[in-house]
Formats: C-alpha cells, structure tokens, sequence
C-alpha cells in the first residue's frame, strides 16, 4: 500500500496501511456479529457474507484503479474492511461445512491465503507490471509514478474478486442445506 500511494503522488503513505488495518479490524467485529446472528435469524449461509466481501474488495480495487482524487482512501478502506470479512468467515465456514475433527489442519490450509497470495499478488504480479511500467533512473535503478504504474494489478485483482464472488455464490448455493440445519438446531435449542 505504502509503495501504491508514493507512485499516485501521496506523501504521507501511513495512512494508508493505517486504513486497510483499521477497517479490516471493524470489517472482523461487524462480520463476526452479523454472520452469527443471521444464522440464527433466518439460516443465511455464511458463504454469502465472503461474496459481500468479495463484492467490497473488488469496488475498493476499482476505486483504486480510478486513481481520481480520494480514491485511494476509499479503496483502502473498502479492501481492508473486506479483507476482514474474509479472514473472519472463512475459519467458521470451514469448521461448519468439515467438522472440528481435522479444523487445525483446514485452519492452516485456509491461513495459507496470506503468504501465497501476497507472493502471487504483491510479489509477482505487482511486481512484474510495476517493473514493466518503471523507467531508469540517473541512479541506476527504475521508478514509476502515477496510477498507470498499478491500474493494471488493480483491474486484475477486481477481476480476481468477481471470480471469488461467483464461487463464495456457488458455495452459498450448495450450502444451503447444511445452513438450514444450523438454523434449525440453534431454534430448537432456544425452544427447548
């Protein structure tokens, strides 16, 4: 982030890692409550609140691909705020549709998103397209700056939540027996 906001021309970068880990902290709580409490309301499947994650990152991605004025803001919180979402859903989800048998072996799969996709996504991705939009420098090395240097990882990464989208819906699709069971027994539980 702090690399993104120097090449659209932002000083103060800070802000920007401080936003995507301020809203992905209240992205947690809000998901954490709600996804608990719409279960036990009217049996929402969880895999719906990962696509209304889905949804926000890849508006947050596009806000940052527009590169106008302040959107760069809005991007970072949306992407944190879902990026949150995410982290908090996915853990739960696992455990409903697998069982606790094996739930610390499917908690690190499911954590191995991290280090993967910011080796694919930051890592190679960005950093291919950054070095291919750099030019040379008196000093030797290459530097970018405006919102051509990462529109293109933006775009791809909008892209890449849309294809996320249409799975967590396909999921939710395909889950919505075993919600409706959840459902069922934390009524009856409260009936009885």
């Amino acid at each position: 982030m702090a690399q993104m906001g120097l090449a659209l021309g932002y000083h103060d970068v800070s802000i920007f890692v401080s936003l995507t880990s301020i809203w992905g902290f209240f992205g947690r709580i809000v998901s954490g409550l709600a996804s608990e409490y719409y279960i036990g309301k009217c049996g929402t499947p969880r895999p719906l609140w990962n696509a209304a994650a889905e949804v926000l990152m890849a508006l947050g991605f596009i806000a940052m691909a527009s590169a106008l004025p302040g959107s760069f803001y809005i991007g970072s919180i949306l992407v944190g705020m879902g990026y949150g979402v995410l982290l908090t859903i996915t853990v739960p989800v696992s455990s409903e549709l697998f069982g606790l048998k094996y739930y610390g072996l499917l908690y690190n799969i499911l954590i191995l998103n991290l280090p993967l996709g910011s080796f694919l996504f930051s890592g190679l991705l960005a950093g291919l397209l950054y070095d291919a939009q750099a030019t040379s420098t008196s000093g030797g090395g290459t530097t970018c700056v405006g919102p051509h240097c990462y529109m293109l990882v933006f775009v791809i990464m909008a892209i890449a939540c849309m294809l996320g989208l249409a799975l967590d819906m396909l999921l939710a699709f395909r889950t919505k027996n075993v919600y409706a069971k959840i459902y069922e027994s934390k009524n009856h539980t409260t009936t009885t």
